[in-house]
């Protein structure tokens, strides 16, 4: 199934609402696509002119003026997209397969400036994932920080763990130990985990916060 998120959490929490004023202000709408466990979110850029920019709400391609469909990781106005799936109870789990954030097609200066921040658009994504499992029920997030073997692997580390998530064990040169790891991931790297409510708490704050300092600009 598809469309564009809408699911809101409770008063206290931020809700999809928050996430979706953020991605306006920033030029951009949040579209999600799942499929069983699986699930695809996408910040799409909003259309600034007749036949500009993007397709339909939550469609993981979108037609371009031929008719020809471009598949999301071709289409210039895809800005970043989430890949996952959520195991509810009894595993009670988000699992984040990759994070993928565009900087080459952001264009201009002004986007540059809304678009473009620490945590900006993966925050965006990454609360719109942990919405959706929160409401399935589920506690516990959990990634692999992927080692290609160069110094990007450790500015990784640091950029998630700065995002809340705390490292399990390293995946890589363990023999028998990292088997399952492997298996599941497909590579090796730092695994890390996170508390889904406590990172919605953290995240969602940052979200409120700029909101509110826009709103009042």
């Amino acid at each position: 199934s598809s469309s564009s998120s809408s699911s809101d959490g409770d008063d206290a929490a931020v809700t999809m609402a928050d996430v979706n004023v953020a991605a306006r202000r920033r030029g951009l709408v949040i579209e999600t696509t799942t499929f069983g466990p699986a699930f695809r979110v996408i910040a799409r850029r909003i259309p600034t002119r007749r036949g500009g920019g993007g397709g339909g709400e939550g469609d993981d391609a979108a037609a371009t003026s031929s008719g020809r469909e471009v598949a999301a990781e071709d289409d210039e106005d895809v800005i970043a997209i989430h890949d996952g799936f959520i195991a509810p109870p009894p595993f009670g789990i988000l699992h984040l397969d990759s994070m993928r954030v565009y900087n080459s097609r952001v264009r201009g200066d002004t986007e540059r400036a809304t678009m473009r921040s620490v945590f900006g658009i993966s925050i965006l994504l990454g609360t719109t994932s942990a919405l959706m499992a929160r409401d399935a029920g589920c506690a516990k997030m959990e990634l692999l920080a992927v080692d290609d073997g160069n110094e990007y692997a450790a500015k990784l580390v640091s950029y998630y763990s700065r995002l809340g998530f705390e490292t399990v064990r390293v995946v890589g040169g363990n023999g028998l130990r990292d088997v399952p790891d492997l298996l599941v991931w497909g590579g090796v790297g730092t695994r890390m985990n996170g508390d889904l409510r406590r990172l919605l708490g953290k995240w969602g704050g940052v979200i409120r916060r700029q909101n509110a300092a826009a709103a009042a600009a």
